[in-house]
């Protein structure tokens, strides 16, 4: 077995019991979507000293072993990271455990065509925290790097890739823009006097269109939420991450609006655990407990400060 990451049974083996899904309690996230790997190998016990739960006492050749091992999607591998307190290893052997014996059966050459897309394309490198655990690359283009005039062709792939994601993060924006809007302009219980039926706002008529279970899901395919997967070899791990906890914030608080028609009772993002989980993928408690406490407005400063992290992580901002 490689030292410097996992080897090709271990990870055959992870992909077959994971049933290509991340092994986070009610999470559905696809490890694989084709031949793109968008999920990500997460150690139980740290890669490396400074790694989340790092236990010094273990042997070198079990640290990428599959009992250290388990899959998750971008978010929630940055939630168990930064979380050391509420997942410590021996939660997360019960997590996987649960997960594994409630997964789907894979075909054996599906399992063997990603087995082999992961082992290329992951190489594992230790954390100090959060989203930077392997750095996902493609092999063929890191070669070209090292050869001089082809690390500018890489170079120039990768920015291209950032303003990629950066456009597909502007069109979410004027695809959703109601949802912010409103969110900017009334209180919570103005909203929910209007979803009760207690009080017409035309303001709200602005957001009829989500009484269409399909409307945050055709807004996130007319904004290229899917083609991101072609940038995310190109990009760092956490700027790939922050852009799919933005895009999930602007769907998830779509969806929240349907359900709120749905139910006929305003479902705040505030309270809603799942925008919650998002935002402390990558932004700090504290910056999230402040965001919620305000009346108004709170959505669009977390999506600036989100876009602030993107923005930074890119080495466009100042960190």
């Amino acid at each position: 077995m490689s030292s410097s990451g996992p080897g090709i049974t271990d990870i055959k083996l992870l992909f077959a019991r994971s049933g290509n899904r991340c092994a986070f309690p009610k999470c559905k996230a696809p490890m694989a979507l084709g031949d793109t790997l968008v999920g990500e190998v997460c150690h139980m016990k740290g890669a490396r000293r400074g790694s989340a739960r790092f236990d010094p006492a273990q042997p070198a050749t079990e640290r990428h072993h599959r009992d250290n091992l388990v899959l998750m999607c971008p978010t929630h591998h940055t939630v168990i990271d930064d979380d050391e307190v509420s997942y410590p290893v021996e939660r997360l052997l019960h997590i996987k455990h649960d997960h594994e014996a409630n997964a789907t059966a894979l075909p054996e050459d599906e399992v063997s065509r990603i087995a082999i897309s992961i082992q290329q394309n992951v190489s594992t490198v230790g954390q100090t925290g959060g989203l930077s655990a392997h750095t996902v690359h493609a092999t063929h283009l890191t070669v070209q790097a090292a050869a001089g005039t082809s690390g500018n062709l890489l170079n120039q792939r990768q920015i291209q890739a950032v303003e990629n994601l950066w456009q597909i993060l502007r069109r979410f924006s004027t695809e959703f823009s109601m949802v912010v809007f409103v969110d900017t302009i009334l209180l919570p219980e103005e909203m929910n006097a209007y979803f009760i039926g207690a009080d017409h706002l035309p303001l709200m008529d602005s957001i009829l269109e989500y009484r269409n279970p399909q409307t945050a899901i055709e807004k996130m395919t007319k904004a290229g939420g899917d083609q991101a997967a072609i940038e995310r070899p190109f990009v760092s791990q956490r700027l790939g991450s922050i852009f799919f906890v933005i895009q999930a914030v602007y769907g998830r608080t779509g969806l929240l609006l349907t359900n709120s028609f749905k139910e006929e009772r305003y479902i705040d993002w505030r309270s809603d655990s799942g925008c919650d989980q998002l935002l402390r993928a990558v932004l700090p408690a504290r910056a999230v407990e402040h965001l919620k406490a305000l009346p108004a407005n709170g959505l669009r400063s977390a999506l600036d400060y989100l876009e602030d992290q993107f923005l930074t992580e890119a080495g466009m901002r100042q960190a």
